[in-house]
């Protein structure tokens, strides 16, 4: 079979620990140590007939020719240093202020000599951990300054602002780096051991830039003139927050005028922005690519921006990319689609859900694929390809373009699969022990088991390591009980030890009834017996086809074993779902046994449950019991436990609050660090997330961004917080305070309930905002509880809420 273009980068256990230890920043783990709503969606999603042709007083009221182009801003010398990982001075002194351009020699205790940028922006290779740059760039009056940084962590800008870069090479990322004209002293901060990195600096008189190298596009079918989403990465480069933007679809011989409204830029940020295409008539035969001009416009934009892009248009029953919006954050996201040799009009066909391995896009793991009579094979992307893991946001991803599938095509949901390749094995045993109730077949091939078996180092312990509970794989197995699970290894894979599959082999036997282990003799982690034919063996592998069109998913077995870390992560199996634990220091879980009509439920640590009647119904169950007590099987939901408290979509912990869309709210006058820090944090969840996100000045703020976004606030003072006095933490210039302790010269992040939104809260004490920087979410590996407090030693207290949402020392270090 045919080896696909794309194929996995190599995902070493070194480049792992890099990449992780780079997202976390320098957090220690020890106490002591260091979607929107559907409404907020449709309201995002809105599109209109206006728009219009560009020109003076257009559709935004400005005139549409942009300004001049964006010019390269030179760098004649950049100033470096290498950095081991326990010593580097480099970030304090900037922090302090103190860092100033180095000269040749001695300079911090560290050695710095000149380098002229190579091809591209080359400096040079390090073997050391780190490798810093430093430069004064001019900045002409009037002009912005972006930036492309690839095996960069980040750079700063005159020691205040920071912006990450892209440590995985792609090239395709860009990022603000100055907004005013001037002298600015910029600081690269890179990897080391890895490829060499490379910043290229360009200079605009533009409000506005688009990224036209970072875009999320669908491919359009011949005949079908279906809507689709189209997702460009835009740059505010700008020292202000611009609100009321409108991302409109220009009209064509193409395409109709559509709007979409987004209620704010934030300054200084990069995040993507959807456009909505609506073809005028179903693309021809012979037509392989339309254009389609995207238009950005804001009352407080001296001009409107315009952008061409080429849509691509393919034959129907090709290989197509699938867009939607993301329920998690309105942004653009696809999925890889692989239709059945044939589709018939009124059959249902089963489907493939696969997960692609580290560094390889979802249309790639499409193209390691042939075309099958009965099922659709789906690739998701785990937001990028590398993502996270196929965890958190990666594990969102998995879901979703699951079931936008079912709802798209005639898919029968008791026909649906589980597989992936190298992380995306890893991502089928992660999404299988907590989905497992939605697919037939698992299939991992060359999968690793969990991040402390694969070069991630020991797994945390108290309550940390309970906020990253869902990555314990091994403590889920039972939930493969009802499932077909079929492993597929390489004997000689190098990459993903063979020890992984035969540990999860072994684990599994005594669980798994139907358990098949196939090792292929002499074969790595990428295999191919037949490159003649269509697809890879190691993914499109025809025994464990056969198995999967032979398996037919029960819905509701009457016996089942389910663990769940909490219901935040996974909630149901069968006709039991779990609303909220008891404590969230242990998993809870629910078994099910069925003795002719009678069934007889067991929970443990599980404070309320959900028994669907009409699906007992279904099965002709008699009686119930549920731990010994006796309930009527009545139509609807029986609920079993309290209402309120906690519940899986307002339940914490600190990164749900990303889980739907999300804007970020600051003072208007308070310290700078706080807008800075939503623009880093912005701009990483774009150059790791795909993503996108809000962010605006308090003054900015509106019921309707209330009442449809989850608000994170940084640093707004409490007196001009909503509710102030229902919250469990507090925080002024000189402490935060939780309970009764306090904590000087510290920081905190938190959320609460506000409605049925989830808000964030982050404070620091004055003159010790640059604490915050310290915690970046958005990583596979960065899962912090409900509560977090940390200053200079790393940190000081952690906690989860109670099911109550009230303070609870059993659930917290620290306090």
């Amino acid at each position: 079979m045919k080896r696909p273009q794309a194929t996995e980068t190599r995902y070493t256990s070194a480049m792992r620990w890099l990449a992780r230890s780079a997202v976390v920043s320098f957090l220690s783990l020890s106490v002591g140590g260091l979607g929107c709503s559907d409404e907020a969606l449709q309201s995002a999603s809105s599109s209109t007939g206006a728009g219009g042709a560009a020109g003076a007083g257009g559709s935004g009221g400005s005139p549409a020719q942009p300004p001049g182009e964006a010019q390269p801003l030179a760098v004649p010398e950049w100033m470096v240093t290498e950095v081991g990982a326990s010593n580097d001075p480099v970030v304090s002194a900037m922090i302090a202020g103190t860092f100033d351009l180095p000269p040749a020699g001695d300079y911090l205790g560290l050695n710095w000599w000149p380098v002229a940028p190579g091809e591209d922006g080359k400096l040079v290779d390090t073997n050391d951990d780190r490798l810093y740059a430093a430069a004064r760039i001019q900045v002409p009056d009037g002009h912005h300054v972006f930036a492309r940084g690839d095996t960069v962590i980040s750079f700063y800008t005159d020691s205040l602002a920071r912006h990450p870069g892209d440590f995985y090479h792609s090239k395709k990322m860009r990022v603000p780096l100055a907004a005013h004209g001037g002298e600015h002293l910029i600081v690269v901060r890179a990897m080391g051991k890895r490829n060499t990195p490379e910043v290229e600096l360009w200079s605009t008189d533009a409000e506005i830039v688009f990224n036209a190298a970072d875009v999320t596009k669908p491919d359009l079918i011949v005949g079908d003139s279906s809507e689709r989403p189209f997702g460009i990465a835009v740059l505010n480069i700008t020292a202000e927050a611009i609100a009321d933007v409108s991302a409109r679809v220009v009209e064509s011989d193409h395409f109709e005028a559509t709007e979409i409204r987004f209620p704010s830029l934030a300054p200084d940020a990069t995040t993507q922005l959807s456009f909505l295409l609506r073809p005028k008539a179903p693309p021809a035969e012979g037509v392989r690519e339309l254009s389609a001009t995207l238009r950005i416009d804001s009352p407080e934009l001296d001009w409107d921006y315009e952008e061409e892009v080429i849509v691509p248009v393919v034959q129907a029953g090709a290989r197509y990319r699938h867009t939607r919006r993301s329920q998690v954050d309105a942004s653009t996201q696809y999925h890889a689609v692989v239709p059945p040799v044939a589709v018939e009009n009124g059959k249902t066909y089963g489907l493939f859900l696969s997960l692609h391995g580290a560094g390889v896009e979802a249309k790639g793991q499409a193209a390691s694929y042939g075309h099958m009579d009965w099922a659709y094979v789906v690739a998701a992307t785990n937001r990028r390809p590398f993502g996270f893991d196929w965890e958190e946001w990666g594990r969102l991803d998995a879901v979703e373009a699951l079931d936008t599938a079912i709802a798209s095509y005639p898919i029968d949901p008791n026909r649906v699969h589980l597989t992936g390749h190298s992380m995306g094995g890893h991502g089928s045993w992660h999404n299988g022990v907590h989905f497992g109730h939605r697919f037939g077949v698992v299939a991992p091939s060359a999968g690793w088991i969990a991040f402390d078996q694969y070069g991630g180092g020991p797994f945390p312990s108290g309550v940390i390591g309970r906020a990253r509970a869902a990555s314990m794989t091994l403590d889920f197995v039972d939930n493969f009980s009802n499932n077909v699970v079929y492993i597929i290894h390489g004997s000689a894979d190098t990459n993903v030890p063979i020890s992984h599959a035969k540990q999860m082999n072994t684990v599994l036997t005594p669980i798994v009834s139907d358990l098949t282990f196939h090792t292929e003799p002499g074969a790595g982690h990428w295999w191919d017996n037949d490159p003649d034919e269509p697809g890879a063996d190691c993914v499109d592998f025809q025994p464990m086809i056969d198995k999967a069109e032979a398996t037919i998913l029960d819905p509701v077995p009457l016996d089942f074993t389910f663990t769940t870390p909490g219901s935040w992560v996974s909630s149901t199996r069968s006709f039991a779902t779990v609303s909220s634990c008891a404590s969230p220091m242990d998993n809870c879980s629910v078994s099910s046994v069925a003795t002719g009509t009678d069934v007889a439920v067991t929970t443990s640590n599980v404070r309320t449950l959900y028994i669907d009647g009409d699906a007992l119904k279904s099965k002709q169950v008699g009686s119930l019991t549920v731990d010994g007590q006796s309930h009527a099987i009545v139509d609807g939901s029986i609920r079993i436990g309290p209402e309120g408290g906690k519940v899986p979509s307002l339940h914490g912990p600190l990164n749900q609050v990303f889980h739907r869309p999300f804007c970020f709210v600051w003072s208007d006058d308070g310290p700078p660090a706080y807008r800075h820090y939503a623009a880093w944090l912005l701009s990483w969840w774009s150059v790791i997330g795909n993503g996108h996100g809000c962010g605006l000045p308090l003054s900015g703020l509106t019921d309707d961004l209330r009442e449809n976004y989850n608000l994170v606030f940084l640093g707004v003072p409490l007196d001009a917080v909503d509710k102030a006095s229902d919250l469990p933490i507090g925080w002024t210039d000189e402490a935060i305070t939780v309970g009764a302790k306090s904590f000087n010269q510290a920081a905190v992040a938190f959320v609460y309930p506000r409605g049925e939104r989830l808000f964030g809260y982050w404070a620091a004490a004055a003159g010790h905002e640059h604490l915050i920087f310290r915690y970046t979410p958005f990583s596979s590996r960065a899962g912090m509880p409900d509560y977090l407090v940390f200053d200079t030693d790393g940190v000081a207290a952690t906690g989860f809420f109670d099911a109550d949402w009230k303070l609870a020392s059993a659930y917290a270090e620290g306090l």
